[in-house]
């Protein structure tokens, strides 16, 4: 019940982040699959899924939803974000949402390393 209410929490304060973003930049949302990068972004999303799980099966056969299930997890949340991260910066330049996406990237970094380190 703890957990869930603290990602109802955090879940919140990322959705506030980012509309106060959005207004203060003056940033629409946009995708990286309405620009030339969409082949790149797909074929690299594609190959981050398949390898997360094929990794997963060792994963959660070792440490059945455990502490290694739970930093497998995050690592990959955190790998993903980071390529959402820089394909905005590389192909939406003009547009700044990579900021609003580094952004969100450090709260939810820092909500989940505060989780990990502090409420668990």
């Amino acid at each position: 019940m703890k957990f869930f209410l603290y990602l109802i929490i955090v879940a919140f304060i990322i959705f506030l982040v980012e509309r106060v973003l959005r207004k203060k930049l003056g940033v629409k949302h946009r995708y990286v699959s309405e620009t030339s990068g969409k082949k790149i972004y797909n074929w690299v999303k594609l190959g981050m899924l398949i390898v997360f799980i094929i990794g997963l099966i060792p994963v959660v056969s070792l440490d059945e939803f455990g502490e290694l299930f739970l930093w497998y997890i995050f690592s990959n949340l955190i790998l993903s974000n980071a390529f959402d991260t820089f394909m905005e910066w590389k192909y939406l330049k003009r547009s700044k949402q990579y900021v609003i996406s580094s952004a969100i990237w450090v709260i939810g970094l820092s909500a989940m390393l505060i989780y990990v380190f502090v409420l668990q």
